[in-house]
């Protein structure tokens, strides 16, 4: 910053009266002598006010710097200009053009990070204040937006727990369970430092329906290929041992033998070998629908009115049983776009379930609910009996599997297949010895 000329000049006219002062004192010329004296005083004493005011601005503009303040004007034209004016504009519009700018960047990457389909949470390892919390995040797990993590501890521990064992720089899938829903999710997590202060930086990817769609593709191709060659293989086999069977009854006749155990026993075998045969056949035919194309039939259909005709149509079934069946709804006039009759058969399927799993109950009952969330319409069938362990509970969608004697393994695999054509998805909550609940999400619009 150069100084300006006329401080030069003061300076120098100062300097100049208090030496012609100070000589005409020597000359004893004391009239003169007083005259460059108050002229001294009067240049010294304008020179130390225009100093202090500059001092004065000097120091409101530091402050003004120091708490961010940008909004004082200072005047560059008429008598109160001065040259540190111009210069204190010119940081001052520096300072608005970064903050604009950084507001802009801010604003950007917000916006950005609320669109993005990934929970995004950082926070102050010490204090674990909140720095960051987006709206997916929120969405994921049902939460309020939160100042400090300690909220989760206290209203979601589970939550709580993956947030603290989620190790650095690895991703980790974890389960969760959050309101309806038992999601899948894809975590990582890092640390970063700023102003002192170490944040943990966690990201949650929502994969339930990603690794629900590759499940059920390879299953696909799986039970294709299985239909397939159990067919190829078995139909011949039923084919020829039918064939054999009709010619050793030929051969009877024609030699007339009236008792012949070995030609019992050989059409015995024959007879095993055909039913057995038919038997696999029916099989793989009835796997088939798992790799089937259904069409779903879409019309608006009320939830409240479909779960009312499957309790009149399930409960003399149950009450033969001495199982309660109950029906609720927090919202009896939803309605939705589906395809009822395929609807009927997932729901009816959990009832089925859950009349095995509350036949050891002391009160056996089974709850049919239906309601509407902020995002989705629901179904639920919840039961209080035996629970699923968490060894089942990871295995109860894969086709060919049951936990019960004369179980197919078909139902929940289909029911699952079902829900996914009306853009819905299915949800299981469960603990053992206490029952299960399953919920199908459906979206509110077609």
């Amino acid at each position: 910053m150069k100084i300006k000329p006329f401080f030069i000049l003061l300076f120098s006219l100062t300097l100049c009266s208090g030496g012609a002062a100070v000589f005409f004192y020597e000359e004893s010329r004391y009239p003169l002598s007083i005259l460059f004296f108050i002229l001294t005083l009067f240049l010294f004493s304008y020179t130390f006010i225009y100093l202090s005011k500059i001092f004065k601005d000097i120091d409101d503009f530091v402050e003004a710097v120091r708490y961010r303040d940008f909004s004082k004007r200072y005047p560059e034209t008429g008598r109160k200009k001065n040259f540190f004016y111009t210069y204190f504009n010119l940081i001052s519009d520096t300072f608005i053009a970064m903050g604009r700018e950084k507001e802009a960047q801010h604003q950007y990457l917000k916006r950005m990070l609320e669109l993005v389909n990934t929970g995004i949470l950082a926070y102050d390892t010490e204090t674990l204040d909140t720095l960051w919390l987006n709206e997916s995040f929120m969405t994921m797990f049902h939460i309020p937006y939160i100042k400090n993590i300690g909220w989760i501890e206290k209203h979601h521990p589970h939550l709580f727990r993956e947030l603290k064992d989620i190790p650095l720089g690895e991703n980790r899938i974890a389960t969760i369970n959050t309101g309806h829903r038992t999601v899948k999710m894809l975590s990582n997590a890092c640390t970063f430092q700023t102003n002192g202060k170490t944040f943990l930086l966690i990201v949650f990817h929502n994969i339930s329906s990603t690794l629900e769609e590759i499940e059920s593709s390879a299953w696909k191709g799986l039970l294709n290929v299985m239909t397939h060659e159990i067919m190829n293989s078995i139909a011949p086999v039923a084919s020829l041992a039918d064939s054999l069977k009709k010619r050793m009854e030929i051969m009877k006749k024609e030699l007339a033998m009236n008792d012949s155990s070995d030609f019992e026993e050989m059409e015995s075998a024959m007879a095993t070998i055909r039913r057995r045969s038919e038997g696999l056949l029916r099989f793989a035919d009835t796997y088939r629908n798992l790799s089937k194309n259904i069409v779903p039939e879409m019309h608006p259909v009320c939830l409240y009115e479909l779960l009312r005709s499957i309790h009149r149509l399930m409960l003399p079934s149950l009450e033969q049983k001495g199982i309660l069946l109950e029906i609720r709804t927090d919202n009896p006039s939803v309605m939705v776009h589906v395809d009822r009759n395929l609807i009927e058969q997932v729901i009816i399927n959990f009832i089925t379930n859950a009349t095995h799993a509350v036949k050891d109950s002391v009160e056996p009952r089974v709850i049919l609910y239906s309601g509407v969330t902020d995002e989705n319409a629901f179904l639920t069938v919840a039961d209080n009996g035996c629970g699923i362990s968490p060894e089942i509970r990871e295995k109860i969608f894969i086709p060919f599997f049951s936990s019960k004697k004369n179980g197919t393994g078909i139902g929940l695999s289909l029911s699952r297949e079902i829900v996914k054509m009306h853009n819905g998805s299915l949800q299981v909550q469960t603990k053992e010895g206490e029952g299960s609940a399953f919920t199908v999400l459906l979206p509110l619009r077609a």
